[in-house]
């Protein structure tokens, strides 16, 4: 992975990898803790489909957690940090989240206990929990002076896999059209268009982190959240869907027309 610090100490070394079988413990005690808050909704007959799906996403979360430890390191101080900050805790708990959501994949919404007949407000209410940390992870990695690469690198990845998780499960639910699948899918698309273009020994071109991007990314994921709350339905949130998703998928093929030299980066 490129960026590594020159500066890993052993000691650091083996601390991060205490405290990654931590995050394991701690991610399953979520992980358990939300299995028996939302019984209620696994005790049917997809509750075990629930079960793995929520499992994969995990153990998706602590690989991405694995591959990063050696960029837990300030992008300008290169000295590898032996524990990690709020901030990348807090990106840990976010990510605990869509993983719980994920459970509700490939199911019919769930009843709400609270209001006989109605659908649960669950699946919309982890969604936007998960996009409010989203807010804070930052601001408390900020505020405590414990910014990192691996925070960097954990929050770009928990966004995305959470743009995939979400929008699938609208779209399952029949709240979103199928078309904004590509809202989930273009990050991922752009990855594997920069890695191939590496595997084929052709240029790729720096794409700088573009403030509109995350502005554009966070109205996304509130839009999503709502659409996953039983308020609003198709026809309007079809049409907002639409309206959504082309700056995002705008956003997208300016960065591969930069990363791939089609054009220079230029102002935000």
């Amino acid at each position: 992975m490129k960026g590594h610090p020159p500066l890993n100490p052993p000691k650091s070394r083996q601390q991060l990898q205490r405290i990654w079988w931590t995050a394991v413990i701690y991610c399953f005690c979520i992980l358990l803790g939300g299995f028996l808050i939302l019984k209620g909704d696994w005790q049917n007959r997809h509750g075990l489909q629930g079960m793995v799906q929520a499992a994969i996403i995990t153990a998706y979360v602590l690989i991405l957690l694995r591959i990063g430890m050696p960029l837990n390191y300030h992008p300008r101080k290169k000295v590898l940090h032996s524990n990690l900050g709020y901030g990348t805790w807090i990106t840990i708990t976010r990510a605990m989240l869509i993983a719980i959501l994920a459970g509700y994949l490939f199911q019919p919404w769930p009843q709400s206990r609270l209001f006989f007949g109605r659908l649960s407000w669950t699946p919309g209410t982890l969604y936007l929990t998960a996009s409010l940390l989203d807010y804070l992870d930052g601001r408390a990695a900020r505020a405590g002076k414990h910014e990192t690469r691996l925070g960097a690198f954990l929050d770009i990845n928990i966004d995305a896999l959470g743009l995939l998780i979400a929008p699938l499960l609208a779209v399952w639910y029949g709240q979103l059209p199928g078309a904004y699948l590509s809202v989930g899918g273009a990050y991922y698309l752009l990855i594997f268009g920069i890695w191939l273009r590496k595997k084929c020994s052709k240029p790729v071109f720096e794409v700088k982190p573009r403030r509109s991007a995350r502005i554009i990314a966070g109205f996304q994921m509130g839009f999503v959240g709502i659409a996953l709350l039983p308020v609003i339905s198709p026809p309007m949130t079809t049409v907002a869907a639409y309206i959504f998703m082309i700056p995002l998928l705008a956003g997208f093929a300016k960065d591969w027309m930069i990363a791939s030299g089609c054009t220079k980066y230029g102002p935000d």
